[in-house]
C-alpha cells in the first residue's frame, strides 16, 4: 500500500514538473521573441572564382539579408557589415548548377550574440563555363562627313587586336570589338583620337583602362567631270598653210580633285591640234595636245583629229 502511494505521488510530481517546465519554456520564448528585433539590408552579391571557371548566365546583383537579435545589439549594424557571395571554387564541370548564397559578417557583427542571419534568395541557379582568353580584331566607329571636297581614305588602329577573357562559348562567338565613336565631321586633314572600347558585354572583360589610337586619314576627294563640245584650236601650223574648214569640237573627260574641277572650265587653248608634222597641203591626222591646270588630267578623249590645209596664195 505504501509503495503504491509513493508511486502515485511521484506520478503527480512528475506531471507537475513537466507542466512547470513547459510553462517556463513558454514564458522564456515569449520573453525572448518579445525582445527580438530584426533589420533587413540589401547587400551586393559577388562571385568567388579562382579555379578557372566563371559564371555564364545572369545572377542577382543583390540579395536581402535579414538579421534577428536584441534591438540594442543590432541597431549598430549596416549593409557593409555583411558580404554575400557565390563560391565557384568547388565547381569542376561546365553546366548548370545551384549554389548557396554565402554570407560573411564583419568582425564587429560576429561579436553580437545571439544573432540569427537569414538570406533571400538562399541559392542561385547559374550556368558555369571554363574561362578562356583570345585576341579579337578591333574596328573603329567613325561618324560624320569630312569637309566639302575631302573624303575618308583609310582608318588605322593601334592596337588593332585586344585580348578578351570570359566564358568559353562567349569568347568563341566574339569576332570583333568596336571603339567608341570618332567624328570626322568637317575634317580637312587626318583625325587622330585615343578612345575606349564599347562594352563587349557583362561576361567578357578586357584589360582595365585599355584604349585604342584611331587615325582616320582624310584626303582631297578625286572625281571626274565631262565637257561636251570642247572647241579645238590649232598650234604649230606652218605659215605657208592655212586651215580649210574647221575642226569639230570634241568631248573631254578630266580627272582631278573636287576643288580643282570646280574651278576648271575649258577655254579656247585647252585642246589643240598639233600641226607641226603637217608638211604639205591636203588632209592629215594630227595628235591633240591638252593644256590643263595643275591637279587636272585627261581621263578620256580622242587623241587625234583630221585637219585639211591648203597652201597660202603666193607661198612656194
Amino acid at each position: 500500500m505504501r509503495v503504491r502511494k509513493i508511486i502515485d505521488s511521484l506520478r503527480q510530481n512528475v506531471l507537475t514538473v513537466v507542466v512547470c517546465v513547459a510553462l517556463a519554456v513558454a514564458f522564456y520564448l515569449f520573453f525572448l521573441f518579445s525582445t527580438v528585433d530584426r533589420k533587413t539590408f540589401i547587400v551586393p552579391l559577388a562571385i568567388e572564382a579562382q579555379n578557372g571557371m566563371v559564371a555564364a548566365s545572369s545572377v542577382p546583383h543583390t540579395v536581402k539579408v535579414t538579421v534577428l537579435g536584441k534591438p540594442e545589439s543590432i541597431s549598430t549594424l549596416h549593409e557593409n557589415d555583411f558580404s554575400a557571395y557565390l563560391d565557384l571554387n568547388y565547381v569542376a564541370r561546365e553546366g548548370e548548377t545551384r549554389l548557396p548564397v554565402l554570407i560573411t559578417p564583419s568582425e564587429s557583427a560576429l561579436l553580437i550574440d545571439p544573432m540569427e542571419i537569414r538570406v533571400s534568395p538562399e541559392e542561385v541557379l547559374l550556368t558555369v563555363e571554363e574561362q578562356i582568353s583570345a585576341f579579337v580584331p578591333v574596328s573603329a566607329l567613325v561618324s560624320g562627313e569630312p569637309a566639302h571636297g575631302y573624303e575618308q581614305v583609310a582608318v588605322v588602329l593601334s592596337p588593332d587586336v585586344v585580348k578578351i577573357t570570359g566564358p568559353r562559348s562567349m569568347v568563341e562567338q566574339c569576332t570583333r570589338l568596336q571603339t567608341r565613336q570618332v567624328s570626322v565631321a568637317g575634317a580637312s586633314r587626318d583625325v587622330t583620337e585615343k578612345v575606349t572600347l564599347e562594352s563587349p558585354g557583362v561576361f567578357l572583360k578586357t584589360a582595365p583602362g585599355v584604349t585604342v589610337s584611331v587615325t582616320v586619314k582624310v584626303a582631297e576627294a578625286v572625281t571626274t567631270r565631262t565637257f561636251s563640245s570642247v572647241p579645238v584650236g590649232v598650234v604649230a601650223l606652218d605659215n605657208k598653210f592655212e586651215l580649210l574648214g574647221g575642226i569639230a569640237p570634241v568631248s573631254l573627260t578630266v580627272r582631278g580633285t573636287v576643288h580643282a574641277l570646280e574651278a576648271f572650265a575649258p577655254i579656247a587653248s585647252t585642246v589643240n591640234a598639233d600641226c607641226r608634222g603637217v608638211l604639205s597641203a591636203g588632209t592629215h591626222v594630227v595628235p591633240l595636245r591638252f593644256s590643263l591646270p595643275a591637279g587636272v588630267a585627261v581621263e578620256d578623249s580622242v587623241d587625234s583629229v583630221t585637219v585639211t590645209v591648203a597652201s597660202r596664195a603666193g607661198s612656194e
